[in-house]
């Protein structure tokens, strides 16, 4: 059998722009808002659609469906009714992340991974709605160097699984090609070239994109699995960390900076809502 593991998000989906964002705001937390409803998922799960139909035409069949998309928020941004029969969901409650059981519902080694709908890191130029996993407060994350965000949580999560295609904003290939140099890139919108096309062009440039990467399999290379994964959090203006006098990890805390290392990336990553937990608004000081 071979499975696909499918993480999607939704700031670098097709046909969400600066001018329609309120299409990415869940409605279980801008229940005042209807774009997401009537505009937004739909965007999202044509793209999904479209990397699970030419997956499936390439012969996966058995794909595993991530929606991250403000986890947390009990219903699904992708509408789960319109996929083909080969696809299920990981079993989340409310979809929260925890990558532990993410990873360990997953085959021990799966044929892949694809990110959709990616959006790029804080601080990219020319990006849509740009962010490292909650900024504010969180400047930047670092795992081993590299600048982490949803795609790299996502890809390291799977460390040895590979990293066949990312999905979405033009600006979020910077972070999948740090992660894989083999990657292939599958743009839905530019901001820089300001290319903004709707999800009903983007189903084919999808479609084929994810064939022509899987045509490519052999070459694809996956982030590889590590001895130690060393974390770094820094924090925005305005925040700073509330030091505890105790915490059962190895690791360190200044006033805009937290670090931790551990031996497997489940913990590294499990630890990170640990440490969120320690940010406190400068204005409460």
């Amino acid at each position: 059998m071979k499975q696909l593991i499918v993480i999607a998000d939704m700031e670098g989906a097709s046909g969400i722009f600066d001018s329609n964002r309120e299409a990415c705001y869940h409605e279980e937390m801008y229940p005042q808002g209807t774009l997401w409803r009537s505009y937004g998922r739909a965007c999202i799960t044509s793209d999904v659609l479209a990397v699970c139909n030419a997956a499936i035409d390439m012969g996966i069949d058995d794909i595993l469906l991530y929606d991250m998309h403000y986890a947390g928020c009990k219903e699904y941004n992708v509408i789960l009714e319109v996929l083909p029969a080969q696809v299920r969901v990981f079993d989340l409650e409310d979809r929260c992340v925890d990558w532990g059981r993410i990873r360990g519902q997953a085959a021990t080694h799966p044929y892949g991974i694809v990110t959709v709908g990616q959006h790029a890191r804080n601080g990219e130029t020319n990006a849509y709605f740009a962010h490292t996993i909650h900024t504010p407060p969180i400047e930047s994350f670092w795992i081993n160097g590299i600048h982490v965000a949803e795609i790299g949580e996502s890809v390291m999560c799977f460390s040895g699984v590979p990293f066949i295609a990312n999905v979405g904003c033009a600006a979020s290939h910077k972070e999948a090609m740090e992660l894989s140099s083999t990657v292939s890139c599958i743009t839905v919108k530019n901001k820089e070239a300001i290319w903004e096309p709707s999800r009903e062009e983007t189903y084919p440039i999808i479609y084929d994109g994810i064939k022509e990467a899987m045509n490519d399999y052999q070459r694809k290379v996956p982030y590889p699995e590590q001895e130690m994964y060393s974390c770094k959090m820094y924090l925005t203006d305005g925040y700073h960390f509330e030091s505890p006098r105790k915490f059962s990890w190895r690791g360190t805390f200044s006033n805009q900076c937290a670090a931790w290392e551990t031996h497997d990336i489940q913990t590294a990553l499990s630890l990170f809502w640990k440490v969120h937990e320690y940010i406190k608004s400068d204005k409460d000081q």
